[in-house]
């Protein structure tokens, strides 16, 4: 490939973006998993046009993420199952919400990038309105955030070293989907995900499901107005969101509720001082850029992590990588 047409690709990538949405918003994966495979059965099934399905299974096919041999039937490679709702390791959520929320961000970069600020106020989102029980972009914004957090939370569970017997909290937890390997590797160990009201039922279903209701409770609330007691804290993909003085502000609320010998860890993104052009520092990149558009947050290199601990009277007494693009910072009282 020569040089400009490895640009122009980059230039017109947008439309994978909307070809894998569009197609798990409208159920395509599922229906072929489930045995759906033909054009024809499958656009009467989701009520579309027959033209316009085969021609996106075209493009699918072009992907990786299906195969055909005769143009009518289709069904998913390896890559294609992913897309499905009930895969291990299913990206379907995190897809539909990048090319419908997640979007209409992107269309305002030009002005976020002119004012350095979010842009929430023309794509329709209004602060953690969005986020009420029940609707659907808490729901499709939880599913995506549980497929997201699974490998870290193993990563979490086979290189940090636990005690039975501790309290975790998990600060901002959601569903709790981090905290059950542990749970899990560690009987006596109880928990605590703290988050706001609007993630109780997704939590509580995770508990219940995972046979932990009796170790593990949900307790709602602001880690801006404070945050409960326990032996180790967890702030995953938390601080990312806010600007500095708001991170600050978390982590001066954790910093209240450790009890001497306790500990935060920090489970974030850390970006390379200079970026190059590789693969993880162009994905950091991109989610240093949504994080200016949706919330005023940033990614942060190493200094960046310790100047803020530093602010709270944390200091950070180790990093250990967990996944290739997020690491466990250990944090204690300075």
């Amino acid at each position: 490939m020569s040089n400009r047409e490895n640009v122009l690709e980059m230039i017109n990538a947008a439309w994978m973006c909307q070809a894998i949405g569009v197609a798990c918003a409208l159920g395509i994966p599922d229906r072929i998993a489930g045995g759906t495979g033909e054009v024809r059965a499958l656009a009467s099934t989701i009520g579309a046009s027959e033209e316009g399905v085969k021609r996106l299974l075209r493009a699918l096919t072009t992907l990786g993420l299906a195969r055909s041999r005769d143009d009518a039937t289709f069904t998913l490679t390896a890559d294609g199952t992913l897309l499905t709702t009930h895969a291990e390791e299913s990206l379907h959520a995190w897809a539909v919400m990048n090319a419908t929320r997640g979007w209409a961000a992107w269309t305002h970069l030009a002005e976020g990038v002119r004012t350095g600020r979010n842009v929430r106020g023309h794509t329709g989102l209004d602060g953690y309105a969005e986020f009420r029980a029940g609707e659907a972009s808490s729901e499709t914004f939880n599913r995506a955030m549980r497929v997201l957090t699974r490998p870290v939370a193993l990563g979490l569970r086979d290189k940090i070293a636990f005690t039975g017997s501790e309290l975790a909290v998990d600060i901002g937890g959601g569903g709790g989907h981090l905290l059950m390997p542990l749970l899990e590797s560690h009987p006596e160990m109880r928990a605590i995900v703290f988050d706001l009201e609007h993630a109780r039922p997704l939590a509580e279903e995770t508990m219940a499901a995972q046979g932990v209701r009796d170790r593990c409770r949900f307790v709602p609330g602001s880690f801006f107005d404070g945050v409960p007691q326990g032996d180790v804290h967890f702030l995953k993909s938390v601080l990312h969101n806010w600007d500095d003085a708001r991170a600050i502000e978390i982590l001066r609320r954790c910093r209240e509720a450790m009890a001497p010998g306790t500990r935060l860890l920090i489970l974030e993104r850390i970006v390379a001082p200079a970026a190059a052009a590789s693969a993880i520092d162009r994905e950091n990149a991109r989610s240093d850029l949504q994080m200016m558009l949706a919330c005023d947050g940033r990614e942060r290199s190493e200094r960046e992590f310790r100047s803020l601990l530093s602010a709270a009277a944390l200091e950070a007494t180790a990093i250990t990588p967990l996944t290739p693009l997020v690491s466990a910072i250990e944090a204690r009282a300075a």
